[in-house]
């Protein structure tokens, strides 16, 4: 009986070595990927189209009124801070990018680490800068909308991030026990 099955198992060898062989799929865009990508454009948009923090402007002599206030956005009141908020929303833009070039060779670039860390410092200091610390505290007297909404698309891009890992290291997994077994498995069942 050993003897057929072995049979079996050349004969299916040569059979599958005779087929021709597809490329693999191209690989799929992970969730994370995507919750950075749009925390990343969410960001970007909040960055210059929203207002961040309130500010008190000194009144003029000739003016009667008690207070003058404005407001601005994170462009302008994190001079700083604002480079490392535009280096986090390129890298997350910028790995949506490159994995989508990447389909052609079924092969994808691992950048969900430098993702991950650059999302974290950013949320961290605009946290710090939104809740803590105001930037130009004797100027600025409150914090707007347009910086809460900051944070949370900060901390969203980092969350991003760090699915992105967990994802990739299902994925990994998946594959070691595949090959260790000879079995499927599919990957959404060891992520969770």
């Amino acid at each position: 009986m050993a003897h057929v099955t072995n049979d079996r198992r050349i004969a299916l060898a040569h059979r599958d070595a005779a087929r021709p062989s597809r490329p693999p799929p191209p690989p799929k865009t992970r969730t994370g990927e995507l919750i950075s990508f749009a925390g990343a454009l969410v960001l970007l948009a909040l960055m210059f189209g929203f207002e961040w923090f309130g500010l008190a402007v000194a009144k003029p002599a000739s003016v009667q009124h008690a207070a003058v206030s404005s407001a601005e956005n994170a462009w302008n009141g994190l001079t700083d801070l604002r480079w490392l908020m535009l280096a986090t929303i390129s890298a997350s833009l910028g790995t949506v990018m490159l994995h989508a070039s990447q389909r052609s060779h079924a092969v994808k670039t691992d950048t969900s680490l430098p993702v991950t860390a650059l999302a974290t410092l950013t949320a961290v200091l605009v946290g710090y800068r939104v809740l803590v610390a105001l930037p130009t505290p004797d100027r600025v007297i409150d914090q707007k909308l347009g910086a809460y909404l900051g944070l949370s698309a900060a901390v969203a891009i980092a969350y991003g991030g760090y699915e992105s890992i967990r994802e990739q290291r299902a994925r990994v997994r998946a594959a070691v026990y595949r090959h260790r077994s000879g079995r499927p498995v599919a990957p959404r069942a060891e992520a969770r």
